[in-house]
């Protein structure tokens, strides 16, 4: 594997982006800040940090944030971790440099003490020093990618997708279920079982958060509009796929009462929604968002309606959400349009997708985008 040594360029950034304060201009007179997709007016500045349309719809996926301010990306299809730093010195991390190369489907980042760690496949790796290691090198993989990576407790969390849509669960089988690690790789458990697809992984106010989202079958049941989750992690727990989730059930309000009886999620989404990314927020940059979960929520497939295709902020404590983009600025008090309604006339993410998020130690918000987009929001 070929590891491209980005670190001696980081030596002529200046101080750490972490702790330095930006005399920027207000928005409106940003180079680089966007009106669409919509935001409240006031919240933030969005602004652009990437464009390479070029780089296709999974162009950048997940996100990482170092305390240098260095924003990792994963390209998946290209099998590279990019990454990017402030070159023109606006604190935006707009300067490619590949980190990584030659990885398998590298699709789950997070960063902790000093090291990238980056799950893709059937593997694990650790990104120090501009040396890679690969940690572990047989996770389960099928129908599903591999899900999200944090660090909780000392120990690497990975979420690892069900076998495929219909496959009947298995007593010892690895799929569908949360897997940890000593950070060394070391030290295989299973944590907890009972997971479709485990995109994203985040560790919020000393507590590990998992997504997840019911089968693509149950997304035409009105009777069932929130079946996608942000279920708080419990060890051993069993969060009810495939027999409360799986493909072609017939469940009414009752049976999906019953199933949530062992594993209440902390907050239940839009079914078919697909949460993708996921970021604790507990900076003071935005403080509207402060204790809450930035939730990517990707998008419905294969249906006229549009579900998801927003980032949401998540309030775990009592399953609250609160739309962040699209959603109606206050400076239009005549619009009523719904966030899906926004992606469909154009004020949305829609025909593209939001993909990662992640948080940087001063409290700006990075979202990646389809098309080979990367998004700021910050004040």
């Amino acid at each position: 594997m070929r590891i491209f040594a980005v670190f001696f360029a980081f030596m002529f950034v200046g101080a750490r982006l972490g702790e330095a304060q930006f005399a920027v201009p207000p928005c409106a007179e940003r180079t680089t800040s966007l009106s669409e997709p919509w935001i409240r007016e006031g919240f933030a500045c969005l602004e652009r940090v990437i464009e390479d349309t070029s780089a296709g719809e999974l162009g950048y996926t997940a996100l990482a944030s170092a305390p240098d301010g260095t924003l990792y990306a994963a390209r998946p299809f290209a099998g590279q971790i990019i990454a990017l730093t402030d070159g023109d010195g606006d604190g935006l991390p707009e300067t490619p440099m590949v980190a990584a190369d030659e990885l398998t489907l590298p699709n789950a980042l997070v960063f902790y003490d000093g090291a990238l760690y980056a799950a893709g496949g059937r593997y694990l790796y650790r990104l120090r020093d501009g040396r890679l290691e690969t940690l572990v090198d047989d996770l389960p993989t099928g129908e599903f990618w591999t899900g999200g990576v944090a660090v909780f407790d000392d120990r690497l969390y990975v979420g690892i997708g069900a076998a495929c849509e219909s496959c009947a669960a298995e007593a010892e089988s690895q799929h569908g279920t949360i897997l940890s690690f000593a950070l060394d790789g070391s030290d295989r458990r299973v944590e907890a079982r009972g997971l479709r697809s485990p995109y994203a992984l985040a560790v919020h106010e000393g507590a590990l958060y998992i997504t997840d989202s019911a089968a693509d079958a149950l997304f035409a049941d009105l009777n069932l509009p929130t079946l996608d989750e942000v279920n708080r992690f419990t060890p051993g727990a069993d969060y009810g796929f495939p027999a409360c989730l799986g493909a072609g059930l017939a469940l009414d309000e009752r049976d999906a009462a019953l199933c949530r009886e062992t594993a209440t999620p902390a907050a239940a989404l839009p079914t078919g929604a697909t949460p993708t990314g996921m970021a604790s927020y507990a900076g003071d940059a935005l403080p509207a968002l402060k204790g809450k979960l930035l939730i990517v929520l990707n998008g419905s497939r294969q249906a006229l309606e549009l579900r998801g295709y927003r980032l949401v902020a998540v309030d775990p404590r009592d399953g609250t959400m609160l739309d962040i983009m699209p959603a109606k600025p206050d400076d239009k008090p005549l619009s009523d349009y719904t966030p899906d309604q926004m992606n469909y006339r154009g004020s949305g993410f829609y025909p593209h997708r939001p993909i990662g998020v992640t948080v940087t130690d001063q409290g700006w918000i990075y979202l990646s985008v389809g098309g080979g987009r990367i998004l700021a929001l910050r004040p």
